[in-house]
């Protein structure tokens, strides 16, 4: 019978499961005020039904919180928005979406914990653009599997669906590549099954960063515009499936 070598662990597999994304398509469009309002239109409270499920218990992670809000401008102007995270702004802005534009802006919430509470405000400098979208999904970056043994040979990443998937509305999105780490330095980006001969995860990256809302993006929001698409977002490759074992080196 063979017997595994003492200098490492047994097999482990980590499974993430993300969370269906919560969306809101309005029946009816509501009119954008032409100040900041006191009240932000869309908030959402972090729960721990929001997070996405690991299968086994990890040493370190980040959650990044992605809040997206989208509308329509009939006469061209100014858009500007505010996120806040319990009650304290985080990053403001402004874009230009032209006459008969949708806008969606994307607010990434770098590091949020269960309670946090996320709101992003919209306004306007004309009287006749609206809004009538809301999204919410929560990512997982950063990730330190085990702590001791912090080795891992091997470490194979199996799946890289997309996330967030949005589906309400008329949806377009950009894909960005997860990109992972060996002793915080970045050996590439990947949307796809790989698999390593080793990886040390450090702590300031861990062993994956996720691109949009870590690598860039993180704790502002992005405007895109369209004549056709709301919402009109980014979104990620993610692993959803890691398959490692861990090496004793003391």
């Amino acid at each position: 019978m063979a017997r595994l070598n003492p200098a490492y662990t047994s097999l482990k597999t980590l499974n993430i499961t993300y969370q269906t994304p919560k969306e809101t398509l309005l029946a009816t469009p509501v009119t954008l005020p032409t100040s900041e309002p006191a009240t932000p239109q869309i908030g959402y409270t972090v729960s721990e039904v929001d997070l996405p499920a690991l299968s086994m218990g990890v040493y370190r992670k980040k959650w990044v919180a992605i809040v997206i809000g989208a509308g329509k401008f009939v006469t061209g102007g100014a858009l500007y928005w505010r996120m806040k995270k319990n009650g304290v702004s985080v990053a403001s802005g402004s874009a230009y979406p032209g006459s008969n534009y949708y806008y969606t802006v994307e607010a990434f919430f770098y590091d949020v914990a269960v309670g946090d509470l996320l709101e992003l405000a919209l306004w306007s400098s004309v009287s006749d653009s609206n809004w009538d979208y809301k999204a919410f999904q929560i990512q997982v970056t950063r990730l330190i599997p085990i702590n001791k043994p912090r080795l891992l040979s091997p470490c194979n990443f199996g799946y890289f669906p997309y996330h967030p998937n949005l589906t309400l509305g008329n949806p377009y999105a950009t894909t960005g590549s997860t990109y992972i780490y060996h002793c915080d330095i970045m050996p590439g980006a990947y949307a796809a099954a790989t698999a390593f001969d080793c990886l040390y995860p450090k702590d300031t990256y861990g062993l994956f960063r996720i691109y949009y809302g870590d690598y860039v993006f993180s704790n502002t929001a992005t405007v895109l515009t369209s004549t056709t698409y709301r919402p009109y977002y980014y979104r990620n490759y993610v692993p959803t499936q890691i398959i490692m074992r861990g090496v004793k080196t003391d």
